[in-house]
């Protein structure tokens, strides 16, 4: 039973670095930022209804990097899971630590966690590395700039068609890169193309103002 420490500490490092990479992948802002909204022709500010998806797993992310990371996610997870699982279960029979014990119940919780999440991840990764490209021609009407775990966050809201027509609809919000938002402004009309279900921005083109 000498290896068993170094056994729970080496998966007790898989799973922390699975948590830290789902962590990355979900890019949560901080409760602080700053909000931008359009001003229509009247002068009063255009309030469309916007999901940010502040904390969705993948979201935004390019799906090659996303499927890695699922990947990695499921490998760390299924990894320590198999390493802990049975010395867990040795450890019925065979008494040892209730300190390692315990560390063995939280490592195997969280790759339990870990692979469920990762295979989702990677899941929605493939079938956007292998669907077209989908493109929205609107308005922006929002744009978010958060402070981030890993960083700023930056997020634009664009609502599709004509702002007259569509007051009723829901803006779709997509997580750009530090590049892509700081030329735009609210009240830009643009054209963009994404991942289907990632919705990771591949191009944006903005119209003459």
């Amino acid at each position: 039973m000498r290896q068993l420490p170094a056994v729970i500490e080496l998966s007790l490092v898989a799973v922390a670095l699975g948590s830290l990479l789902l962590l990355r992948l979900a890019h949560g802002v901080l409760p602080w930022g700053h909000l931008m909204i359009a001003v229509g022709p009247d002068g009063r500010p255009m309030r469309p209804r916007v999901k940010w998806h502040l904390w969705s797993i993948s979201r935004g992310e390019p799906p090659r990097v996303a499927a890695l990371g699922g990947f990695a996610s499921v490998t760390l997870g299924g990894v320590a899971g198999l390493a802990v699982g049975p010395r867990l279960v040795d450890s019925m029979f065979r008494p040892v630590s209730s300190f390692w014990t315990t560390m063995m119940i939280v490592t195997l919780s969280l790759s339990t966690i870990l692979i469920p999440l990762g295979l989702s991840v990677l899941v929605r990764a493939l079938l956007d590395i292998t669907a077209r490209r989908s493109s929205m021609v609107g308005i922006v009407v929002g744009m978010r700039r958060d402070n981030a775990v890993f960083g700023r966050s930056y997020r634009i809201a664009i609502q599709a068609g004509d702002q007259a027509m569509a007051k009723r609809l829901w803006a779709e919000s997509f997580r750009v890169s530090r590049q892509i938002f700081e030329p735009l402004s609210p009240g830009d009309r643009v054209s963009v193309e994404y991942s289907p279900r990632l919705r990771y921005v591949y191009s944006t083109v903005v119209a003459d103002r």
